[in-house]
């Protein structure tokens, strides 16, 4: 069972997705961030936000340092993260992957979807494990000290 934890923009996509996977189960992010244990105990993880400017939401950054950074993560059996943009996710998807990184997980798959695409491809990514790693270059680093986005445990 996936824990799928999303933006309020992104709750459509992560519900259609949760659906698809049956038995999981969706959270606010803020919700997450309000109250951490609201999460329970999970062995699967998903990342659902959208795309801001070329980088991610505030809460998204919020959530990975302050409530993930809390949680023993080596039991952890998959993680996804999806970025629902048009286009490019810019550096969005490689932010997440640097932050997850820094609290001792990391997204196995990385993808970018639509908000009005079908999720069935992305499930189907899920589902078998298909690894897709994050797209990026030395420019993600800049653009993440350029706008004060810092891992947990940086100096800030």
């Amino acid at each position: 069972m996936y824990k799928i934890i999303h933006t309020a923009t992104c709750a459509d996509v992560a519900g259609r997705i949760a659906a698809s996977l049956n038995g999981s189960q969706t959270i606010l992010i803020e919700s997450a961030i309000a109250d951490p244990e609201s999460l329970g105990d999970f062995d699967c993880l998903g990342l659902v936000f959208e795309r801001q400017e070329n980088g991610v939401p505030a809460s998204v950054v919020s959530f990975i340092n302050d409530v993930l950074g809390e949680y023993d993560l080596s039991e952890l059996q998959h993680m996804f993260s999806i970025c629902v943009c048009e286009g490019s996710p810019a550096h969005a998807l490689k932010i997440v992957e640097k932050l997850c990184s820094k609290v001792g997980c990391a997204p196995s798959l990385s993808i970018a979807i639509p908000p009005s695409a079908d999720v069935a491809s992305a499930v189907e990514k899920i589902r078998s494990g298909e690894i897709i790693l994050a797209k990026g270059s030395l420019g993600t680093m800049f653009y993440m000290k350029a706008h004060g986005i810092k891992g947990r445990g940086q100096r800030r």
